[in-house]
């Protein structure tokens, strides 16, 4: 059996990819969703620039309304604070492949323990306390219905 028809059985629907975390796709590259909650309690989540129609009552909301710098230092800071993280894990990741390559296959098995441990227990906390910090530093948009 190919590739190809390992996915495909009779009659059923090829799964869709699974979402490892909990955002929207393209939150990297296009920015953090804006939540619109429209005074009749309807609650869209829409990108930079979208517009949106509120079904129940008719009101129309743009985010364009934003100031467009201000929405550039949001990604900004996205961005500064999924830097490190990656840096990390390709850092212990190269030391890991250097290690193997050398002949120290041993030290493998230190550095990844030790490496996991020293980010949850270390790392990753400081650094969820700065983002959060950073998140509720940053200002908030009052919208109005067109």
């Amino acid at each position: 059996m190919g590739r190809r028809a390992r996915g495909k059985r009779a009659g059923s629907a090829r799964a869709g990819r699974a979402r490892l975390g909990h955002e929207a796709p393209g939150t990297v590259v296009h920015g953090p969703p804006i939540t619109v909650t429209c005074e009749c309690g309807e609650r869209r989540d829409l990108r930079y620039g979208e517009s949106w129609d509120c079904e129940r009552c008719g009101r129309k909301w743009d985010t364009s309304q934003i100031p467009a710098e201000q929405y550039e230092s949001i990604r900004r800071l996205q961005w500064r604070f999924r830097v490190l993280p990656i840096a990390l894990g390709v850092f212990v990741a190269a030391l890991a492949i250097f290690f193997t390559l050398t002949g120290n296959v041993f030290s493998v098995f230190i550095l990844l323990p030790l490496a996991m441990m020293s980010w949850f227990f270390f790392v990753r906390p400081v650094h969820r306390r700065r983002y959060r910090q950073a998140i509720a530093e940053l200002p908030r948009w009052e919208l109005h219905p067109q």
